[in-house]
């Protein structure tokens, strides 16, 4: 298998779970918001399918349970499903014991709608930050077998550039059990700093010629590109003015209407595979063991 592959990630939520919506939708006024999200993976399912591409979904146990048929829609079309929390925290504000149940409902609600096996988890907004490397640990524990949380970037809420920016096994206490394979987000190394540029708002914001200089970079670097996007960002619909400051406006909806299209020239270009699928590529081929702290 290609060392480098392109390997598609949605996370599956409501364009109310992200975090920049946090003051102006806090969860106990989500039940009464819109609901966009059946419809946006729809239409994601859909392009997919043109261009027989398969990816990983991860998925929100809130989303799971009020959405099985979504769920198991997303797992016939032959895509991996994974996890994205329960309640999309921000994780490292949440105790051990917090995180760990968070996990554990989470895995419920996907086995409610019909998910067997999850070997994969993503923290919302990439939190598991420095502070909390250790809940890593907790992931093992919970059986969990890949985590792809670490975003080796400068960003002022989950930011850890010092990070490792290659996957690498995490060395699990002494008993027995098989390490936590960790896949950092793509970065491009540019002038010694990472730069994010593979999802999300970077995906958004950037022009296309600037994207396609830090795929080229990133993959010259010996990384996979990691694309990472939210069905919300393939909506022509919007929440409007909510009070939201004009940065956290733009971060979280500026360059939307150009996602479509961004999307479609990445799934021309790429040779993909799943997450899991490189996961156990990566274990084939051996990897550096790494134990905490990690920076």
């Amino acid at each position: 298998m290609n060392a480098t592959p392109d390997i598609l990630t949605i996370d599956v939520e409501e364009w109310f779970h992200g975090h920049n919506y946090l003051d102006q939708a806090p969860p106990q006024t989500w039940e009464g918001r819109e609901s966009r999200v059946v419809g946006n993976t729809e239409r994601c399912l859909d392009l997919l399918a043109k261009h027989r591409v398969t990816g990983t979904f991860f998925v929100l146990g809130w989303t799971a349970e009020r959405h099985p048929d979504l769920i198991r829609r997303i797992a016939g079309a032959g895509h991996e499903i994974a996890c994205h929390s329960y309640t999309h925290p921000v994780v490292h504000q949440l105790a051990p014991e917090e995180f760990r149940a968070d996990l554990r409902r989470a895995r419920a609600a996907l086995a409610t709608a019909g998910v067997g096996r999850i070997d994969g988890y993503r923290a919302p907004s990439f939190t598991i930050t420095p502070a909390v490397h250790d809940y890593l640990h907790v992931l093992r524990e919970e059986g969990f077998a890949y985590d792809c949380s670490l975003f080796p970037v400068h960003h002022p809420h989950y930011g850890q550039p010092a990070s490792p920016r290659r996957p690498f096994l995490l060395q699990p206490p002494d008993d027995g059990g098989d390490p936590l394979l960790v896949m950092p987000m793509t970065t491009a190394r540019v002038l010694g700093v990472n730069v994010g540029f593979a999802g999300g708002a970077y995906l958004r914001l950037l022009p296309v010629p600037a994207y396609r200089t830090l795929r080229t970079l990133a993959r010259r670097q010996g990384q996979p590109i990691v694309t990472y996007l939210h069905p919300w960002e393939l909506d022509d619909w919007r929440p409007g003015r909510i009070g939201q400051s004009p940065v956290k406006r733009l971060l979280s909806q500026g360059g939307q209407n150009s996602t479509f299209a961004k999307l479609e020239g990445v799934l021309r270009s790429g040779s993909f595979v799943t997450m899991g699928e490189h996961a156990a590529a990566l274990r084939r081929g051996g990897l550096p063991t790494r134990t905490l702290p990690l920076v």
